[in-house]
């Protein structure tokens, strides 16, 4: 039986009430083998009654009637286009009304042999707990030791890429910005955004550690824009001539308080 087996659809449920809730288990190699034989026997009745299921779905979902009315009116049609009786056409609804008392039956008790075996390897399962606890738990303590051992590695690649990032900083700052700061050397170093910030979400919610927190940081060097060319302008009260940010110069010739020249004047 497979490991989903128990999470089919089924299609009987509703229509007939026969229903195996069977009990799923760990894998073998949790298990006392004093259990493997119930596991096999529990396995061997739910998959004789899924097959019986499988097999036989089309008369036990609750719409059988209607579904094979439809294929004998097409029978019919067909026996008349035909030139023959539609009499003289086997009819499947009335093969399967004779069959299908026979097939529930059987379905049910294919139920109950798989609930039975199913009720005996959890009164034998209750027993062996303790036997089981022990088979799972030296995988548990290694998944954890392995756990601890990949997070500290995750981490401290974590702050090799923080230390990473402090060039990229630095040369941003000098190529984009027309900073000069100087560098310091570094080998470890929580990753920053380019503006020395926590990568944060649309929410300000700091972003998982990983692909996430890489890409939000990318995003913000991508951001970067250095300062924007100066604009020369002309003072109206006293004919200064100012080199300005474009929106500032932009305020001062708005206001009619400056007017634009060209850079030959500005020099």
């Amino acid at each position: 039986m497979s490991e989903n087996s128990f999470n089919r659809p089924d299609y009987n449920r509703d229509a007939v009430n026969a229903y195996a809730d069977v009990t799923g288990v760990p894998p073998k190699q949790y298990l006392p083998k004093a259990l493997h034989k119930l596991v096999d026997a529990r396995d061997k009745a739910y998959d004789a009654f899924a097959d019986f299921d499988s097999d036989h779905a089309e008369l036990l979902q609750g719409n059988w009637q209607d579904v094979l009315r439809a294929q004998d009116e097409a029978a019919g049609r067909a026996a008349i286009q035909d030139g023959q009786d539609p009499l003289n056409v086997p009819s499947v609804l009335e093969e399967a009304t004779l069959k299908r008392p026979r097939i529930i039956g059987a379905l049910r008790a294919l139920r109950d042999a798989a609930m039975t075996a199913d009720r005996a390897l959890v009164t034998a399962l209750r027993r062996e707990l303790p036997a089981i606890a022990a088979l799972i738990e030296p995988d548990v303590t290694a998944a954890a030791e392995e756990y601890i051992r990949i997070q500290r590695e995750a981490d401290a690649a974590r702050e090799r890429y923080g230390a990473k990032l402090r060039l990229r900083s630095w040369v941003t700052e000098w190529s984009v910005l027309g900073l000069r700061p100087d560098f310091v050397d570094t080998q470890a170093a929580a990753p920053r955004t380019a503006s020395g910030a926590v990568a944060v979400d649309m929410d300000r919610r700091p972003v998982d550690r990983g692909a996430a927190e890489v890409r939000v940081i990318d995003e913000s060097y991508d951001a970067v824009r250095g300062p924007g060319p100066k604009v020369a302008v002309r003072s109206k009260t006293n004919g200064n001539v100012l080199e300005l940010d474009a929106d500032q110069a932009a305020a001062l010739v708005g206001s009619g308080a400056a007017e634009y020249i060209d850079q030959e004047e500005a020099a």
